[in-house]
């Protein structure tokens, strides 16, 4: 099974399957933190204005949508359950999901 650690405490860090992963956005950080943190499904809409909340709906989720591919390019399939309304970390693989101590 995949596992992805992310740390959180100082500079965000995250590792799949030992590897270091690169993601290049501040909110794609953001993001993941976020769902591994909370656990749970989450609305497009409700992502959308937590992490741009300076832009009107339609930028902001155009901002997800870009954010959401970049994770899915960087984790791969699996990871992330994404449907038109809702945004969730695969509850079946979050198992092999840990916070990492520093």
């Amino acid at each position: 099974m995949s596992q992805l650690i992310l740390t959180l405490l100082g500079p965000p860090r995250a590792e799949l399957d030992g590897e270091p992963i690169q993601l290049d956005r501040r909110k794609a950080v953001a993001l993941l933190a976020y769902l591994a943190v909370t656990a749970r499904e989450h609305s497009r809409d409700a992502l959308a204005t937590l992490l741009w909340p300076e832009f009107d709906q339609q930028r902001a989720r155009a901002g997800l949508r870009r954010t959401l591919a970049a994770l899915r390019h960087v984790l791969g399939d699996g990871w992330l359950e994404i449907d038109r309304e809702t945004v969730r970390l695969n509850p079946d693989l979050s198992t092999g999901l840990r916070q990492a101590q520093p």
